[in-house]
């Protein structure tokens, strides 16, 4: 079974994004994509966050639904 490449561009490695938890946003930039969807919207990002607090993990998983991209 060969990988078939997706029909559309994730969002690159470095991309600076943004999403919404609970009452606040948090800020991160693209590691790599953690599971390839369809289409950007279902396709699962492994993120840097830039401020996380302790207890929480460096890198989290967001769909690219949730995610905004920064522009510079």
């Amino acid at each position: 079974m060969t990988k078939k490449e997706p029909n559309f561009k994730p969002l690159k490695n470095g991309t600076n994004v943004t999403w919404h938890y609970r009452s606040a946003i948090g800020h991160g930039t693209i590691e790599g994509v953690y599971k390839m969807g369809t289409n950007p919207d279902n396709t699962e990002y492994n993120i840097k966050q830039h401020d996380y607090h302790a207890g929480e993990p460096a890198i989290v998983h967001h769909y690219g639904r949730a995610l905004t991209v920064v522009k510079a």
